[in-house]
């Protein structure tokens, strides 16, 4: 990707950003920490150099980050849950990108409550209930701030389930998986990837009880979503490092997964 302003990665609470050293002992205890830290002298080593200038650095980026978030308003309501919480910082995040000065971000959020042992059906309600309300608002506010073209969604999980049910009405752990992508540019309403022409023994890729060998590596999904964001063709390797372990033919042409490249 052009440029050469690549900002750190961060982790960020659904509730905000924890201030550093939110209520400290002295008052002028920060700028006392900054000054210890900015001391390098002759027999200072390049560890506690290296040391000094990562605090700094994440101390200087917990208050500009601060400030940022404080100045973003939304219009919609996500609710206090967990998933709610995070998508609404997510979009207030997405709010400060001119003043961040990105033009590319990556948010990673979960949702737990998904390994459902039992009682499937009653699980499965109680959280896509929750899930449509957080992307209801999630997409309802990006589209109000003019950017849901430029945004998608890509739902996973680290395991799929068993197509056979256990004796509680539940699903136990599997293999391969169905996962879901969205967005303002993606092509949807479309399967990719190799879909069992059996959901049964019958077929070569489904095992006891149902579960599903994968045939789609994460390497293939992810360079296409790469691509879309501007990685160039030949460097898709660099990013997706395992990807030339697996046929070309079972590459994802991204043209055909999005509407604009």
């Amino acid at each position: 990707l052009e440029g050469n302003y690549r900002p750190d990665p961060f982790i960020v609470d659904a509730s905000g950003i924890p201030l550093f050293n939110e209520n400290p002992s002295t008052t002028d205890m920060l700028e006392n920490i900054k000054k210890l830290n900015e001391d390098t002298k002759q027999e200072s080593n390049v560890f506690a150099d290296l040391w000094s200038d990562s605090l700094l650095s994440a101390m200087t980026s917990n208050a500009f980050l601060t400030s940022a978030l404080a100045n973003v308003t939304i219009s919609s309501s996500f609710g206090d849950d967990h998933l709610g919480k995070g998508m609404e910082m997510i979009v207030k995040l997405i709010a400060t990108r001119e003043v961040r000065k990105v033009d590319r971000d990556f948010f990673f959020i979960s949702m737990n409550g998904w390994d459902a042992h039992k009682l499937l059906d009653n699980n499965l309600n109680r959280n896509l209930e929750t899930f449509d309300k957080a992307l209801e608002s999630f997409v309802t506010e990006l589209r109000l701030m003019g950017v849901w073209e430029n945004i998608t969604i890509l739902q996973t999980s680290e395991f799929g389930r068993t197509l056979e049910a256990n004796s509680v009405r539940g699903t136990d752990h599997g293999w391969g998986g169905n996962y879901m992508m969205m967005g303002g540019s993606v092509r949807g309403r479309q399967i990719v990837g190799k879909y069992p022409e059996f959901l049964n023994s019958n077929a070569p890729e489904i095992l006891d009880r149902g579960r599903v060998l994968p045939t789609t590596s994460w390497d293939v999904i992810l360079s296409a979503i790469a691509e879309w964001t501007g990685v160039p063709p030949e460097a898709l390797s660099d990013v997706c490092p395992n990807l030339d372990n697996f046929p070309k033919s079972d590459w994802f042409d991204v043209r055909n997964l999005f509407h604009t490249v």
